[in-house]
């Protein structure tokens, strides 16, 4: 009985954690070492999806202090700094990651996603080949290179990756992980033409609704409808009704 009551106040400090402000430490310091660190990347993690990034720095560096060799929570600290674009302190917790687990492949892409926004394309791609060899079925990782060669406007290599990456993932451009591999498709500054590579990628795939609303989007942001109906990468849909539909009466450009 006396051991059910224990329990039950554990668990009621448990859930009464997360209000407890500043009176959890003494809280967390009576848990074995790694609950003190679950607990401490929770409150991190649940401070990511609140979009409160200092908080869940400070949870994440506290858990990191306990487990310095996590590759998983360096990485997590350095997603949290690079939400808040300090690219510096991001590009040191993805070494750190890196250098705790060599074959860490989320650790890899998200350095290849710094370089990205450094603008160093050769070395961003150079860190997703290397991620990819270490988690080839990772479909983020597979779009974040190819976005890396649409950055060099190398955009048949950039397609022929989207086109892998929705082998492996169809919704892999409507989901973004804020715990593991960042993706920077919302980065791109050729928006027309971007779309307009994912439609053609969905088009060989033969999925036609997916297609047309990136074709949409691509023509409302002005990519020329004649280039678009001209290309040969259509041909799978190119007798729907629904595709021909598009071009009966284009999308008027929008301010975007």
């Amino acid at each position: 009985m006396a051991r059910a009551r224990s329990a039950g106040l554990l668990l009621g400090v448990l859930l009464a954690a997360p209000f407890l402000g500043a009176q959890e430490a003494p809280y967390l310091t009576v848990l074995p070492r790694q609950e003190q660190v679950r607990q401490l990347e929770l409150r991190g993690d649940l401070g990511m999806i609140r979009k409160r990034y200092l908080e869940a720095i400070d949870y994440y560096t506290r858990a990191v202090d306990l487990d310095p060799e996590n590759p998983v929570l360096l990485n997590k600290l350095g997603i949290a700094y690079h939400q808040l674009h300090r690219l510096d302190d991001a590009q040191e917790y993805y070494e750190r990651a890196t250098e705790a687990d060599e074959n860490y492949a989320n650790a890899w892409n998200n350095l290849g996603t710094i370089r990205y926004a450094k603008e160093d394309y050769g070395k961003a791609i150079r860190y997703y080949r290397r991620a990819l060899r270490l988690n080839p079925a990772r479909a983020s990782i597979r779009s974040n290179l190819g976005t890396a060669y649409f950055a060099r406007k190398e955009y048949e290599d950039a397609f022929q990756q989207y086109r892998l990456a929705l082998l492996l993932d169809a919704e892999v451009f409507e989901h973004h992980s804020l715990f593991g591999v960042l993706m920077q498709d919302t980065t791109v500054k050729d928006r027309a033409r971007f779309y307009f590579l994912v439609a053609k990628s969905f088009a060989s795939l033969g999925y036609v609704e997916k297609c047309i609303h990136y074709l949409r989007r691509a023509l409302e942001n002005g990519f020329p409808p004649e280039e678009a109906l001209n290309d040969p990468g259509f041909a799978v849909v190119a007798a729907d009704p629904r595709f021909q539909a598009v071009f009966a009466e284009p999308p008027a450009p929008t301010d975007r």
